[in-house]
């Protein structure tokens, strides 16, 4: 039995996407090209698909590139807001 409109749950999951570093070479026609990004994502399943998308958005015109992942790690929230002050002006 199929269920109707009203018998459906309609509940938000409280997903918040992570703030991930991701530092990577791409080769692109011999050329080594290092990045680092910051990316959002679930999970790191989630966020090489966020990779995946940065790389073909950056370089639309090319073949082929190999990608090499150096780190990929979850940032961390905690900063000491102390440490920054006085040194960084806006």
């Amino acid at each position: 039995m199929e269920e109707s409109w009203d018998d459906v749950s309609w509940e938000e999951k409280d997903v918040r996407l992570k703030e991930w570093y991701v530092e990577y070479i791409a080769v692109v026609n011999d050329q080594k090209y290092h990045h680092m990004s910051i990316l959002y994502g679930e999970d790191m399943q989630d966020v090489q698909r966020s990779l995946l998308h940065e790389v073909r958005r950056n370089y639309n015109s090319t073949d082929r590139i190999d990608i090499t992942v150096l780190k990929m790690k979850e940032t961390e929230v905690q900063t000491d807001a102390a440490l920054f002050e006085g040194i960084y002006v806006p």
